[in-house]
């Protein structure tokens, strides 16, 4: 089980395969090459198509498990063959990997991925992107709502069975986030448009929390923010999923495309 996420960037296999066929292709291919690394790391040395293995494609509607081969999981990506030349220089793939600009994010989530990110927050309310994240929970009435029923089924989507939590103070008021909410602003919002992804970039400062109202709203200011943005990358490979989703929201800021979301 995996979150699955498309910067929207046009190209020539978006435009032929469609989002939704790219992604289950490309899935479908990192299943047949981890099922065979897998296998040979293991001693297996037999050709792919004596390989069999069991496929569950989606766990949480329920769907039924498929027996293939990998031979039979690598026949079925073929039409990705025609267009991986394409992403060496695609501004959506990173370091030009191939079909880069779609990534995943591995249940279950780690408690030290929640605390990371929780940790990522402003420090204070009096800041624009402090107020405009309770500007945004107030509006949206993001109630973390979502996650939580995730969170009810244990060990399958989050390693912690309670959130993480922030606390501010605000005009002498208690003012409170939980990673349940930070997390549905993330992914269960539906595909997050440019001008969502510029606001998570700055709640988890990829872009200063101190950036000034004025340069969020010039093109030119955003534009020098973008200079200075970024996520370092993160020893842990769990919260480096998160981090690098994080670049991908930065990413789709700065080229203003949207993000695509299937959880």
């Amino acid at each position: 089980m995996a979150i699955d996420y498309v910067l929207g960037v046009q190209c020539e296999a978006k435009q032929s395969l469609g989002v939704e066929r790219l992604v289950t292709l490309h899935r479908t291919r990192i299943i047949a090459r981890a099922a065979l690394t897998h296998a040979r790391a293991g001693g297996d040395q037999r050709p792919p198509e004596e390989i069999a293995l069991t496929v569950a494609t989606n766990m949480v509607s329920g769907a039924p498990a498929a027996s293939t081969t990998i031979a039979g999981l690598q026949a079925q990506t073929a039409a990705l063959d025609a267009f991986g030349n394409e992403c060496r220089t695609c501004p959506a793939a990173p370091h030009g990997a191939e079909f880069g600009c779609h990534q995943r994010i591995n249940y279950p989530i780690t408690e030290d991925t929640e605390a990371w990110l929780m940790a990522r927050l402003p420090k204070s309310l009096d800041s624009a992107a402090g107020a405009l994240l309770v500007r945004g929970m107030q509006e949206f009435k993001w109630d973390g709502a979502p996650v939580a029923k995730l969170r009810a089924r244990p060990g399958e989507f989050f390693e912690s069975r309670v959130p993480y939590g922030v606390r501010w103070q605000l005009d002498g008021k208690p003012v409170e986030i939980s990673s349940d909410q930070l997390l549905q602003m993330m992914f269960f919002v539906g595909h997050l448009a440019p001008t969502h992804c510029l606001m998570l970039a700055l709640f988890v400062g990829a872009v200063s929390h101190d950036a000034s109202f004025h340069d969020l709203k010039d093109p030119a200011g955003r534009a020098r923010l973008m200079q200075d943005a970024g996520i370092e990358r993160q020893a842990d490979p769990a919260i480096e999923q998160v981090a690098a989703f994080l670049r991908a929201v930065l990413a789709a800021a700065r080229l203003e495309v949207p993000l695509f979301i299937d959880g």
